[in-house]
């Protein structure tokens, strides 16, 4: 997000996550690209995750389970969503350092 001061100046209110550049800093730009892409992947499987206990939570909802069952199942989803979104942080950071979206092959169906 850019935002333009009364100046006339922009300022970006992007988070960067200074240890994540430190670590990438030195990589070739083969090698920042796989790490990045690797990144996304594991993103959507932590997005899938929580969208799965999402769905869950809701169940129980619905079917007006016991306060207990439907506490744990919400601190499950809580906790995903806390992952995915500390996880956005770090991927975002990657491909600001990448300067672009990689193209990421299409997940292989499973077994």
């Amino acid at each position: 997000m850019t935002n333009k001061n009364a100046a006339g100046a922009t300022s970006s209110n992007k988070i960067m996550l200074r240890p994540v550049v430190g670590l990438v800093e030195g990589l070739d730009p083969s090698q920042l690209k796989d790490v990045t892409i690797d990144a996304i992947v594991k993103h959507r499987v932590l997005r899938d995750e929580a969208s799965a206990l999402y769905v869950e939570l809701q169940k129980l909802v619905s079917a007006q389970a016991r306060p207990q069952e439907v506490c744990f199942a919400e601190r499950g989803y809580i906790a995903a969503m806390i992952a995915v979104h500390a996880h956005q942080t770090a991927l975002s950071t990657l491909l600001d350092v990448l300067g672009y979206i990689p193209e990421v092959p299409a997940r292989q169906p499973s077994n």
